[in-house]
């Protein structure tokens, strides 16, 4: 099954239908400011060789993206112009310099649509897809490996797992809690999964295995699903979106790793419209979520997840704010968000030269200020529209 559908029907929530058909608007109580984004230029340059200049990874969708607490983007793998990539690069969001490491060890081969997370100074990356037929399509086999690579030494190392291990796939989402990375979802070659995986990092000093953390049978779960997202906060896991092949999802999910129990949130303001290869972050208690794609569109709208209060946000879209796009990437770092790469929408011009999006959020706080009068089921309600404001 391919990762991107070709048809497909939405079908999204209720409550999202109730506050996309909206009839009337009365005037905001607050003007809505542009966005605080700006654009960084790298320049590259290959690391302890200068000054001879590493070759751009531009342009490129379907990678993992990780932050440093120094502020440098890891960019991993992905696809471009027909290719998939092994290549791996740094990004230093402090003096605008990037360059192409030089890893070695057991580096792991090109892939599409892996997943990763940096704990200190190890990347760990997991899954992805290794091979493309003659139409530009995943073919496989699905990668169930797990690398690790030294930021200190540059060397990567393939984890030799013990017992059960959860099956390769692509399209899946990855987050960590504590010594543990977690896993959910992806296209496996036989259709799309909602099964959770963990690993314990701290079996590296012992035996190195993989633990189901799937619910007890009859428990409610997220259907099956790819091109979500997953963020952690304390022990829960928020999931968001994706698609089946069939229906694109705009659910939100919590799940508590202690009782291993999903719960559907009842989220309430602006709920956003389905969505899959979208990217999301944390910085705080709120979840930011960018792009992504139905079967109809790009997407390029920002909006934001409020978790303490299950509460969707907006933004109006501005100013310099990055065009549409699917299979890109977004990190933060501090306050700051980055975006980088993806692919996007049919005729647009693609990010060919270095180009990173950088939004700072402290300048944001969440209120209620418009309120839309909607029809639904034959009943005529009021919804509060949710928008994020610029502080004063």
């Amino acid at each position: 099954m391919s990762y991107i559908p070709r048809k497909k029907k939405i079908s999204p929530s209720k409550s999202a239908l109730a506050t996309s058909q909206s009839t009337q608007q009365l005037p905001p109580r607050q003007l809505q400011p542009d966005h605080p984004w700006s654009v960084l230029r790298p320049t590259f340059r290959r690391r302890g060789v200068l000054p001879f200049t590493s070759p751009s990874p531009f342009p490129r969708y379907s990678y993992i993206l990780s932050t440093t607490a120094a502020g440098e983007l890891l960019f991993f793998g992905g696809y471009a112009h027909r290719s998939l990539h092994t290549d791996l690069y740094v990004f230093s969001t402090r003096d605008l310099s990037a360059a192409l490491l030089q890893t070695s060890g057991e580096v792991p081969g090109p892939r599409f649509r892996p997943a990763a997370v940096l704990m200190n100074s190890v990347l760990l990356i997991w899954g992805g897809v290794t091979k493309f037929d003659d139409q530009g399509e995943p073919k496989g086999p699905y990668d169930d490996s797990l690398y690790l690579l030294s930021l200190v030494s540059q060397v990567w190392t393939r984890v030799v797992v013990n017992g059960p291990r959860p099956v390769g796939r692509c399209g899946h989402a990855m987050t960590m809690i504590g010594s543990k990375l977690f896993i959910f979802g992806g296209e496996t070659g036989r259709g799309c999964s909602n099964d959770m995986w963990a690993f314990d990092l701290n079996s590296l000093k012992s035996i190195p295995v993989w633990n189901s953390y799937d619910p007890t049978p009859g428990d409610k779960k997220p259907p099956p699903r790819i091109g979500h997202v997953l963020v952690s906060t304390g022990d829960r896991i928020i999931l968001f979106g994706g698609t089946n092949g069939q229906c694109d999802y705009n659910d939100t999910w919590s799940f508590d790793i202690s009782t291993r129990k999903w719960t559907e949130l009842q989220c309430t303001g602006s709920i956003p419209p389905p969505r899959h290869s979208h990217a999301a972050a944390l910085i705080d208690d709120v979840m930011y979520v960018f792009g992504g794609r139905d079967d109809r569109r790009v997407l390029g709208d920002l909006i934001a997840f409020k978790l303490s209060t299950q509460q969707w946000f907006t933004f109006q879209k501005k100013g310099s704010s990055p065009s549409g796009r699917s299979g890109h990437a977004m990190v933060s770092n501090g306050t700051r968000l980055f975006v980088l790469g993806g692919k996007l929408a049919a005729g647009a011009q693609a990010d060919e030269t270095p180009r990173i999006h950088v939004l700072e959020t402290s300048t944001y706080f969440f209120c209620h200020f418009i309120w839309t009068t909607s029809k639904f089921e034959n009943r005529t309600h009021r919804e509060p529209e949710s928008r994020c404001c610029q502080a004063q």
